[in-house]
C-alpha cells in the first residue's frame, strides 16, 4: 500500500510539472502574442489552481482538515487527467504527420484550402505571422508543382490584428508568383468551423463540386481540421501539414490546440 502511495506521488508532482510547464510557456507566448482576454483568464486560472494548493497546503490542511485528503485527491486525479490526455493528444497528432502525399499524387485541377492564422505589422503594411508564412510558403510550392490548382484562403480580422489574414495571405501567395485568379479569398471566417463553412461555400459557388479537395494548415492543426471536415461534410482528399517555425512555438500551440479541443468538447462539436 505504501509503495503504491509512492507511485501516485510521483505521477502527481510529474503531471504537476508538465501542467506548469504547459501554461507558464503559453503564458509567455500570450505575453509576447496577445490574444483575446478569455486565453489570459484560462491561463491565469489554470497556474492559480495548480500553484496556489502548494503554496498554502499546511494552511489548507487546518481549514478543511477532514475535507482536505478527499479534495487533494481531486485535485491529483485532475492533474494526472490533464497529463495523460493532452500526451496522448501530442501522440496522436504526430502520428499522422507523414502521412501527405506529393504533389504527383494529387489531381492538377486541386483545391487547396489554406487555413489562416495571426497576422502582423499594420494596416497599411501588413505582413504574415511566423506560422503563416510556413504556411504560405509551403502552399506556394505546391501549387507551383501542381500548376492547374487554386486555393481558398481562410481567415478573417482578429480583434488584434491590422487587417483579415486571408487578404494579407492572397497578397503574399501573389508576390510569391501564384496568379491573383487562382486565388479565392474568404475574409470573414472567425475560427476552423467558420474556415470549413466558407469554403464549402466557395467551393459550390465556382462550380468546383467534384473536384479534389486539400487541406493546408501547420502541423498540430491538421488532425482538428480533419475532426471538423469529417464532420462538416466536407470530403477531403489529403492533408498537407505545414512544419512548425521552432520548439518554443510549436508547444505553445499545442497547448492552445488542447484548449480548443477542449472548447469542441464543451460546444458539442466533439
Amino acid at each position: 500500500m505504501e509503495r503504491i502511495k509512492k507511485i501516485l506521488n510521483a505521477l502527481i508532482c510529474c503531471a504537476t510539472a508538465i501542467t506548469l510547464a504547459n501554461y507558464f510557456v503559453y503564458f509567455v507566448h500570450l505575453i509576447a502574442f496577445p490574444e483575446q482576454p478569455l486565453a489570459f483568464i484560462i491561463t491565469i486560472c489554470v497556474l492559480s489552481a495548480v500553484l496556489l494548493p502548494i503554496i498554502f497546503r499546511k494552511r489548507l490542511k487546518r481549514i478543511l482538515k477532514k475535507a482536505y485528503p478527499v479534495l487533494k485527491g481531486i485535485w491529483g486525479v485532475g492533474l494526472l487527467i490533464y497529463s495523460v490526455s493532452f500526451i496522448v493528444m501530442v501522440s496522436l497528432i504526430f502520428a499522422g504527420s507523414n502521412s501527405e502525399p506529393s504533389t504527383d499524387e494529387i489531381p492538377d485541377d486541386t483545391v487547396i484550402i489554406i487555413y489562416g492564422a495571426k497576422v502582423g505589422g499594420t494596416a497599411d503594411d501588413a505582413h504574415p505571422g511566423t506560422f503563416l508564412k510556413y504556411r504560405l510558403d509551403y502552399a506556394a510550392d505546391i501549387m507551383k508543382g501542381v500548376p492547374d490548382s487554386v486555393c481558398i484562403v481562410c481567415g478573417g480580422k482578429g480583434d488584434n490584428e491590422p487587417c483579415a489574414e486571408a487578404t494579407v495571405m492572397r497578397d503574399y501567395l501573389i508576390s510569391k508568383g501564384i496568379a491573383a485568379d487562382r486565388i479565392f479569398v474568404d475574409d470573414e471566417s472567425k475560427n476552423t468551423i467558420e474556415n470549413i463553412d466558407n469554403a464549402m461555400k466557395i467551393i459550390k459557388d465556382e462550380r468546383f463540386d467534384g473536384k479534389s479537395v486539400a487541406c493546408l494548415s501547420t502541423d498540430f492543426h491538421v488532425p482538428r481540421i480533419k475532426y471538423l471536415c469529417s464532420k462538416a461534410g466536407l470530403d477531403v482528399d489529403c492533408y498537407f501539414f505545414a512544419p512548425s517555425p521552432n520548439v518554443f512555438g510549436l508547444w505553445s500551440s499545442l497547448v492552445r490546440e488542447y484548449m480548443s479541443y477542449g472548447k469542441l468538447l464543451l460546444t458539442g462539436h466533439l
